[in-house]
This record gives structure tokens, C-alpha cells and sequence, in this order.
């Protein structure tokens, strides 16, 4: 991919250290055209239109890999301090084989969190020679966190809660309403994956037929507990 058609403003790369790999003051952005592509120290980004890295963002890899219950990715994630919104494009994520963690290179899916702190997997392909994964993503999406983990133990797992404090959800998917199963529930809040707010209640169901067809965080907030739920909107 080409890459002359960066354009950088108040930007400050570290190539040389382990953690933070991109600094973007405050005031100041990061601006990639489409076409061109910036790599992040093995993070390929590539978007399908101009996208820009606004500041005060930082960007950093760690040798450490994420968890949810007993599932874990392999041993690169890279973050951000500040949410990369509205992304269009390709993604490519590389990594090394000592840091698989006895996935098998076939089985891998690229992982992106959500500002809710839940996981997301995307089935991209797969380049065992070049050892990278890639997923386009024709939607806007939203994420702080990319890593990569297995399709048959992916970091996308519900919490467990006490039986006398489980929230649940249902229908989903769904084309019309989601309805809450808890007790006390103080607020339901559903975002995009841009992280806008599109419904908020306090009542154990939603309308949402009337929102365009894709996938939602539903995050309920009871006096116990709070739980995030990816909706599928039919």
C-alpha cells in the first residue's frame, strides 16, 4: 500500500520503544488518506476514506495479552488512550510466532474493545506466511484496543454473575424491541460502534425499530450490577 499521502501534524513516533509507539498532542491530528496507509509499529491502518487521529491521543503495544474469563489473545494489543472513532478501511495486525500462545495461526480473529471495555471479533484472513491478520471494515467502527485471539476462545464471553443478580436480554437478534430481564434496573443505554448514545430508559424494554439494521452495545446498569450485551438489529 502506498504511504506518501500521510500527512502529520504535532506527531511524534517511537519506533525504538517497547510501549508507547504514537504520541498526538492535544490540539494537533493525525491525517491519512485514502489510499495510503500509516504502520504503527506492526499495526497497519489503512483507511477507505481520510481519516484523522485527533489529539490528545496517545497509541501504545503491550507484550501482555488480554483476558475475558479463561480466553486470552495473543501476546500484542495495541491501545489507545482516547477512543479512534468512525474508522472505515482495512486493519492489519501483525505478530510474531513466539507470541501465539498456542493458537493456532489458522484459528486466529482480529479483536477490537469498545470504549465499554467489551470485545468485538471480526473473522478476517489470515497470512501465516507474513504473519498478519486483516479485516476490512465497510460500517464505521469504533475501538480502543486491537489484538488478535482464537475463533474457538475469542475474548467475546458475557460475565457471570449470582444467579439472584443475572441480567439478561432478549430477543437477539432483534428488528423491533429488546427486552430486559433484571431487578432494579437503574438505566439501559444503547450505543453504536461509534460510541453515540442512540436509547436510553430506565423501563425493561426498548423500541428500537426504528434504528438502521447493525450492531449495538446495550449496557444495563442495575443496583448491583452492570452488564454490556452486543445486539444484532435486524
Amino acid at each position: 500500500m502506498k504511504t506518501h499521502a500521510l500527512t502529520l501534524f504535532g506527531l511524534f513516533l517511537c519506533p525504538f520503544l517497547f510501549s508507547q509507539i504514537l504520541t498526538v498532542n492535544d490540539g494537533s491530528s493525525v491525517s491519512i488518506s485514502s489510499g495510503s496507509s500509516i504502520t504503527l509499529d506492526g499495526l497497519e491502518i489503512a483507511p477507505s476514506d481520510t481519516y484523522v487521529i485527533s489529539g490528545a491521543n496517545d497509541v501504545s503495544r503491550s507484550a501482555t495479552a488480554a483476558t475475558a474469563g479463561s480466553n486470552s489473545s495473543v501476546s500484542r494489543v495495541y491501545s489507545s488512550s482516547a477512543l479512534l472513532s468512525g474508522f472505515t478501511g482495512t486493519l492489519t495486525f501483525s505478530y510474531l510466532e513466539g507470541e501465539l500462545n498456542d493458537i493456532a495461526e489458522g484459528d486466529l480473529v482480529l479483536e477490537l474493545q469498545a470504549d465499554d471495555d467489551s470485545w468485538t471479533t471480526y473473522g478476517g484472513s489470515v497470512d501465516p506466511v507474513n504473519n498478519t491478520v486483516s479485516y476490512t471494515f465497510n460500517d464505521p467502527v469504533s475501538f480502543k484496543a486491537v489484538t488478535a485471539s482464537s475463533a474457538d476462545a475469542t475474548l467475546t464471553v458475557e460475565d457471570i454473575y449470582p444467579l439472584d443478580s443475572m441480567i439478561s436480554v432478549y430477543p437477539n437478534p432483534t428488528a423491533n424491541r429488546i427486552y430486559i430481564q433484571a431487578d432494579n434496573i437503574k438505566k439501559a443505554e444503547l450505543f453504536d460502534l461509534m460510541g453515540r448514545k442512540v436509547r436510553s430508559t430506565n423501563q425493561p424494554q426498548i423500541d428500537i425499530s426504528r434504528l438502521s439494521r447493525g450492531n449495538y452495545i446495550l449496557q444495563v446498569k442495575t443496583q448491583n450490577n452492570t452488564q454490556s450485551f452486543k445486539i444484532i438489529k435486524l
